[in-house]
């Protein structure tokens, strides 16, 4: 048998420790892969923390909504401010009719007083001072025929309030009713009366209509009201239905008189109006419907 040759030795020697050589290296990386995969576990929680951000996002409000429990300070006003706005509401009475005796003259020369403020007294006798117009007309919320438009929807503020609550509690009744014409400017009596003076003549159109400066529309507390059951129309018919009846028992109880009645034509110079509704206050309407005289006369009596 051949002995191994020296060159034999050194190469069976050589491979030898390149296999050792190798066997370590790879168990180096491997060692050093394992660090490396350890990293990738450890990085793989990272995403959840993003999960949790998520819930916390949408836990976010209830956190947010702490803060205000802190600013409550800052809030006070914003609570305080329906208090404030409420104050209105309960000075509303100042919108009180005045239960006291008028110290001021109906009228001097056939010019009514408007220092008498809600009392102030129309009619054919007495005209309103030239080129009168309330300051505190307002646009009333309620329902109105088609035809009203602009200043027609207007009333003085407190009769505006008032016809509001009278048109709620018809409504509570079941009682239709519609607003067919509030103020009327001097300029828009002008036209009126001479259109039912050319179409009815004089005589006749001063019974139903007043002259430009006498009518109780212009003081901005007078309007006129119908139903669907006469379509509307301002006629003597609306006192037979039910909305005319429930205008004669209540109108006064929201401050509104009938104010042309049919026994007192001749007193105060127009035909009978059921539909014609005049703001003096509740307590001022209440003695009237009491007492059933004209607003004149109760003036009058009141101030004797």
């Amino acid at each position: 048998m051949r002995k191994p040759s020296l060159l034999m030795v050194c190469c069976a020697l050589t491979l030898t420790l390149v296999g050792c050589t190798t066997s370590n290296q790879n168990e180096t990386e491997e060692a050093e892969n394992k660090p490396a995969e350890t990293e990738q576990r450890t990085e793989a929680p990272a995403e959840t923390p993003k999960d949790t951000e998520d819930e916390v996002v949408e836990d976010a409000p209830t956190s947010e909504a702490e803060p205000p429990k802190e600013d409550e300070p800052a809030e006070e006003p914003a609570a305080d401010e329906p208090e404030t706005e409420e104050a209105p509401v309960a000075e509303a009475p100042p919108v009180e009719e005045p239960a006291q005796t008028p110290s001021e003259p109906l009228e001097q020369n056939g010019t009514a007083n408007v220092k008498l403020d809600t009392l102030i007294l129309v009619n054919k006798q007495i005209a309103l001072p030239a080129g009168y117009k309330p300051k505190d007309l307002v646009t009333a919320n309620i329902d109105f025929v088609d035809t009203a438009t602009g200043e027609r929807k207007m009333l003085r503020q407190e009769a505006a309030r008032a016809i509001e609550k009278l048109m709620t509690g018809a409504k509570a009744a079941n009682i239709e009713l519609k607003g067919t014409s509030a103020f009327r400017s001097y300029d828009y009596q002008v036209q009126l009366f001479n259109n039912y003076v050319a179409r009815d003549g004089k005589a006749q159109a001063m019974k139903y209509s007043a002259p430009p400066g006498h009518s109780e529309h212009q003081t901005g507390l007078a309007i006129d009201v119908s139903s669907a059951s006469v379509g509307y129309q301002l006629t003597q018919s609306l006192e037979q239905t039910k909305e005319g009846k429930w205008l004669a028992d209540n109108a006064h109880t929201y401050g509104f008189i009938v104010r042309y009645q049919r026994a007192y034509e001749a007193e105060t110079g127009y035909m009978f109006e059921p539909w014609h509704l005049r703001y003096i206050g509740v307590e001022h309407a209440t003695n009237v419907h009491k007492t059933n005289v004209p607003l004149e006369r109760y003036l009058e009596q009141l101030m004797d």
